[in-house]
């Protein structure tokens, strides 16, 4: 079931993550329902990626390889977009393994214009806030229309020369539905960690 694209040939490539072993999330049938949903464009590449066990994690680190895709081999820093689903909370430590494997600053306000976009969705999507530090935009709720139309506004600005990476964040912000931008939220929170409040730091950028 692999796609294979002359990456020459493709606007926009996205490395799709699961943040488990290939034997866990080969299977998982939203990983496979986005990666054809994106695939179908010509002008897009969506390539698979798993977290390697720890025998192989440590030959990866030794020999300075990074975390790369299935499909091309690629490591996912040379991406446009870097997703992860996140089906169930004990997966976040691997996901922020993955990108640090993947030699991408670990941390949003550390990464630069060269870096990918870090998007999460699935659904621990849902209670973002406890890595909100490390991803740059969270998909809420389905994903084969939301992602397709991020994939979307990504090509028009990179076509347009338009592009930046603060800039394609805030339109993500503020013209897409379905998407929670970390960036542009103040969070204050209670003495016992739960939050207490969210503001938004432009007027332009909804509430909710």
């Amino acid at each position: 079931g692999s796609v294979i694209k002359d990456a020459k040939s493709v606007d926009v490539r996205f490395a799709f993550c699961f943040p488990d072993t290939y034997e866990i999330g080969m299977s998982n049938l939203g990983v496979r329902i986005l990666y054809g949903a994106l695939n179908r464009f010509d002008d897009i590449w969506c390539e698979r990626v798993y977290a390697p066990w720890t025998d192989m994690e440590s030959l990866m680190r030794e020999r300075n390889i990074p975390l790369f895709t299935h499909e091309s081999g690629d490591g996912i820093n040379e991406f446009d977009v870097v997703a992860f689903t996140m089906q169930y909370e004990l997966c976040y430590t691997t996901m922020l393994n993955m990108i640090d494997l993947g030699k991408i600053p670990l941390r949003r306000e550390e990464r630069g214009e060269d870096c990918p976009i870090i998007l999460a969705g699935g659904p621990c999507a849902y209670n973002p806030e406890p890595v909100s530090e490390f991803v740059d935009v969270f998909s809420i709720g389905e994903g084969e229309e939301a992602l397709t139309e991020f994939a979307g506004l990504y090509l028009s600005m990179k076509e347009d020369g338009t592009y930046t990476r603060d800039g394609f964040l805030y339109r993500v912000a503020t013209e897409l539905k379905g998407f929670y931008v970390p960036k542009f939220y103040e969070i204050s929170y209670n003495d016992d960690g739960t939050v207490e409040k969210i503001t938004v730091t432009d007027e332009k950028v909804p509430a909710v």
